[in-house]
């Protein structure tokens, strides 16, 4: 009886098949790594447009909120 080893499916094979794919789609490293750039240029961009800054300084609804019991004369 002859021990056959398993392929190796490690998340670690798996991203660097991933990665090789990446870059021959790209063409380079240097191409691929632009294109990674622009691409959380515009993730970042588009989560400035979408989030309310009010919202996120927790001023959205300040004028609104109930007086907390501490606050109450």
């Amino acid at each position: 009886m002859s021990a056959v080893p398993l392929p190796d499916t490690s998340p670690m094979t798996e991203l660097e098949a991933e990665i090789d794919d990446l870059i021959a789609e790209h063409g380079s490293e240097r191409a691929l790594i632009r294109a990674l750039l622009l691409d959380l240029d515009e993730l970042a961009r588009d989560g400035d447009r979408a989030s309310s800054k009010g919202f996120l300084r927790g001023l959205f609804s300040e004028g609104a909120r109930p007086l907390s019991v501490d606050d109450e004369p």
